[in-house]
C-alpha cells in the first residue's frame, strides 16, 4: 500500500505538483496540446489546422452514428416485434400486447458494434476536450452543433413511412 502525501495528509487535498501535467484552465497555446499521445503534437499552424478539422469531422461523425443507432433501434424492434397469442375462453384472438425480445445474433451483434464505436468515439472527444485547449474545445464544440444540425432531425420514427 503506497502512502499518501504529507500535504494530503493534512489537508485532504493532493498537492498542485502532483497535477503539474494537466493543465487546469482552458489555454489557446495552440502548439503545445499533445492529442492522443505525445507524437501527435500540432507544432505547425498546418498541423494545428489539421487537428482542429479531423475533431470537427469526429464530432459530427459522432452524432451521426448516435442518431444512425437510435434509428436501427427503432428498426429492428419494429422488424422483430412479436404479439402474443392469448386464449380467452376457449377462443384465440391475436392482441397487441408485445412479448419480450428475442435475442438475435443478427440485431444484437451489429447494435453492440455501433455502441462500442459511438462510445470510443465520444471517449476519444472527450480526451480532445480535457487537453484544455481552446481550439481543440471549440473543434468538438462546432462539430456537435453542425452535427445535430444535420442529423438530429433524424428520430427514426418515420423508418417505413412514406410522407
Amino acid at each position: 500500500m503506497t502512502k499518501m502525501p504529507a500535504s494530503m495528509a493534512t489537508s485532504g487535498m493532493m498537492d498542485s505538483s502532483a497535477m503539474d501535467g494537466m493543465p487546469m484552465t482552458f489555454n489557446s497555446n495552440n502548439f503545445t496540446a499533445a492529442l492522443f499521445a505525445s507524437s501527435w503534437m500540432p507544432t505547425t499552424p498546418a498541423a494545428y489546422a489539421g487537428t482542429w478539422i479531423f475533431l470537427f469531422f469526429l464530432a459530427i461523425i459522432w452524432r451521426a452514428l448516435v442518431r444512425t443507432s437510435a434509428r436501427l433501434d427503432r428498426y429492428w424492434a419494429r422488424k422483430h416485434e412479436e404479439y402474443a397469442i392469448l386464449i380467452d375462453g376457449g377462443k384465440e384472438r391475436a392482441t397487441r400486447e408485445k412479448t419480450v425480445a428475442v435475442w438475435r445474433w443478427s440485431v444484437n451483434l451489429p447494435r453492440a458494434t455501433l455502441a462500442t464505436v459511438n462510445q470510443g468515439i465520444a471517449y476519444l472527444l472527450m480526451i480532445a476536450v480535457m487537453t484544455m485547449n481552446t481550439g481543440f474545445f471549440l473543434a468538438v464544440l462546432v462539430g456537435y452543433f453542425i452535427g445535430e444540425l444535420c442529423f438530429g432531425r433524424i428520430s427514426g420514427a418515420s423508418i417505413g413511412k412514406r410522407n
